[in-house]
């Protein structure tokens, strides 16, 4: 990574210039592929600036920070970078997983936190168990209601993960 500094209203010394290099050189162990950095350092009355500009394989993270030491600025905006590289990673691992697998959306407002609830009117017929296993396996579905022709009370059927069938019987 090519890190260039530059001082605006003071003086880069030796060992700002050292730890710049060290703090913005240890973000590149948080992501491989940054290209370069611009470092502007600052200083207007009592505020000391430190305003860094990063090109991470093509897109921009900038971030700039102030406080009365120039060191301090300089630990500030580091952590400020930090966080904005692990939102960018996320961005990209999110970006791979949703072109491996479509991810589900329910139709309507993408934004609301309320299910959507589908209302239907439903009569149950009379059916034997035997009768209920077999509708059951040509809607492929994963219930069906039903009146049971032996007892005449609402039951479900409904088939569990391994295979085989459940029996639900109401009062």
């Amino acid at each position: 990574m090519q890190i260039t500094m530059s001082a605006k209203n003071t003086e880069l010394t030796d060992s700002i210039k050292n730890y710049v290099e060290k703090k913005i050189g240890r973000l590149e162990r948080k992501i491989d592929n940054i290209i370069s950095a611009e470092v502007v350092l600052s200083v207007e009355k009592y505020r000391h600036i430190a305003n860094v500009r990063l090109n991470v394989s093509g897109e921009v993270l900038k971030a700039e920070e102030s406080s009365k030491d120039m060191y301090s600025s300089i630990d500030l905006v580091y952590e400020v970078l930090e966080k904005q590289i692990e939102k960018f990673k996320d961005k990209i691992r999110s970006k791979k997983r949703g072109s491996q697998e479509q991810p589900f959306a329910p139709s309507g407002d993408a934004t609301s936190k309320e299910p959507i609830i589908v209302e239907e009117e439903f009569i149950p017929k009379p059916l034997s168990i035997e009768e209920a296993i077999i509708k059951l396996d040509e809607d492929d579905k994963h219930f069906i209601v039903f009146n049971s022709s032996e007892n005449g009370k609402v039951c479900v059927l409904y088939r569990k993960k391994n295979g085989d069938f459940g029996y639900i019987i109401t009062r």
